[in-house]
């Protein structure tokens, strides 16, 4: 019989908001274990309850209706998922209570617009064809059809934090031999086209042995071509040292408004972590802090051609480390228009240890209302009367960085490692491939909440995908190396003050 025949709006509405609830469960939670079937279930009780009928109705329900079964799941989704949106709008934006809860609310509206895309271009078509939406009579074809959709669609509508079905896989590790020729959307393919199945056979639209088939078969193979990363006969090593240094916050903040107290104890505790002497190898190549771990603006134009306007700390640091310096700080852009607008850059640093300055990275993709905001042209005209956003500069390079021992790599900032297309075209724009990724983060503005695992989790599907080690340094955690089998290094946990010594094994490149 028909699953879930109750009251038409309790299904509307109640099932996608349980079903937006259950989805983020398939991701890393501070708490509650993760679960990929979690996440299955919750699509599966949002497109059941979804009143779009499938195949048999000749009668379309209302948009409104429509549009809001997508915001219940969005709701239940945002609530559970993101819940530690409100707690980044106080730290971040100084909004209190309830207002910040109230505006974290309003990103249900946008969190998964890949759905709303999704029931608007099923409507039309039903609408434009006064017929049943079923495509064809052949249940399989339709739902072949409907996850292309959906699968284009989430790789191709902006999203701000985008955590797909195909993502859940990675807790499958190292089985995922598909995953460096298909990447996460091949994962979302067969993840939707399993649930649309499981929808048809609940709706009695018939089964569809294909999509069992194919499933298997295609989970099949990736457990029987597993990812491996071998650094067994290696003779490629690199000796890294991860400074976590945990500064909160309000220190931060103070140090950047030029508060000397808050200054000096963020320069002590990275001076203090850096310079240790290494008890399991002989010398350091590379000492890494993360994103804007100096507070104070810098200047490379001037750093260039005067080696001694780079700051006394990071000279100090280097010099008694014998080893060069990789960390987060701000750069000046040279726009000098207004006295805030695009003024700095969000930067990477490369420091030799002879305290000159080798290259500079300049993050690229800025988080919307929070580094800029997404309004084109207009931002400068909006800049004035919103004060709390940083409005950084964007850069517009793809530096290589290069290690004494010839060894080299790329490195992006914050959320930048969430887009494999923006990974893709930074890897595409080099002549020299790097033998390994850094990513600078902080994550300290999410408190202690599910964020930090969630971002982790995530972007450990770029070293998958482009079979590439990533060094993940954080500022509160979670700091560690990732690797392309899918495994981990030992890690910093989250607000822990600590250094990570390791000897990054690398393959041929």
């Amino acid at each position: 019989m028909n699953l879930f025949k109750i009251n038409s709006k309790t299904t509307s509405y109640l099932l996608p908001f349980i079903g937006g609830a259950l989805y983020p469960l398939g991701f890393p939670m501070k708490v509650i274990p993760h679960f990929i079937g979690a996440s299955f279930i919750g699509l599966i009780l949002f497109f059941q309850a979804l009143p779009l009928d499938l195949g048999k109705s000749t009668t379309p329900l209302p948009l409104k209706r429509i549009l809001l079964s997508v915001l219940c799941f969005s709701i239940g989704y945002c609530l559970f998922g993101y819940y530690w949106i409100p707690y980044t709008f106080e730290e971040f934006g100084n909004i209190p209570f309830p207002l910040s809860t109230i505006i974290a609310s309003l990103f249900s509206l946008i969190i998964v617009p890949q759905y709303i895309f999704f029931v608007l271009i099923l409507f039309i078509y039903s609408k434009l064809r006064a017929r049943p939406i079923s495509l064809t009579s052949r249940v399989s074809t339709r739902n072949i059809t409907f996850s292309i959709l959906l699968v284009l669609l989430e790789n191709f509508i902006p999203q701000q934090f985008p955590a797909h079905i195909g993502h859940t896989w990675l807790q499958l590790a190292p089985y995922l031999g598909l995953s460096p020729y298909f990447g996460v959307p091949l994962y979302s393919f067969f993840s939707y086209w399993l649930i649309l199945t499981i929808v048809s056979w609940c709706k009695e639209e018939g089964g569809d042995r294909l999509a069992l088939i194919c499933f298997f078969l295609f989970l099949g193979l990736n457990i029987v071509l597993p990812l491996q990363y071998s650094t067994i006969n290696s003779q490629r090593t690199s000796n890294l040292r991860l400074v976590q240094a945990n500064i909160g916050n309000s220190a931060k903040v103070k140090s950047e408004q030029g508060d000397l107290g808050s200054t000096e104890v963020i320069y002590e505790r990275y001076k203090r972590l850096s310079i240790v002497k290494p008890t399991q190898f002989e010398k350091i190549d590379l000492i890494l802090w993360p994103e804007t771990a100096y507070p104070r603006l810098l200047n490379t134009a001037l750093m260039k051609v005067s080696p001694h306007s780079i700051p006394t700390t990071i000279r100090d640091v280097v010099e008694s480390a014998g080893a060069p310096l990789f960390f987060g700080g701000y750069d000046k852009s040279g726009n000098t228009n207004m006295n805030f607008y695009e003024t700095e850059f969000n930067s990477a640093f490369h420091i030799s240890k002879e305290a000159t300055l080798k290259e500079v990275y300049h993050k690229r993709l800025l988080i919307p209302f929070g580094e800029s905001l997404p309004f084109g042209f207009l931002n400068a005209s909006i800049a004035p009367f919103i004060r709390n956003i940083s409005f950084f500069a964007r850069g517009d390079r793809f530096p290589v960085f290069y290690l004494e021992n010839k060894q080299r790599f790329i490195s992006v900032i914050c959320y930048e490692i969430l887009f494999s297309s923006f990974i893709r075209n930074y890897l595409n724009a080099v002549d020299d491939h790097p033998d390994f990724l850094v990513n600078l983060t902080n994550d300290s503005w999410y408190g202690e909440t599910s964020e930090p695992y969630q971002h982790q989790f995530l972007s450990h599907w770029r070293s998958l995908e482009f079979q590439i080690p990533m060094v993940r340094m954080t500022n509160t955690g979670v700091t560690s190396i990732l690797y392309p089998d899918g495994s981990e290094s030992k890690r910093l946990e989250v607000f822990k003050v600590g250094t990570l010594d390791i000897q990054l094994h690398l393959n041929k490149s």
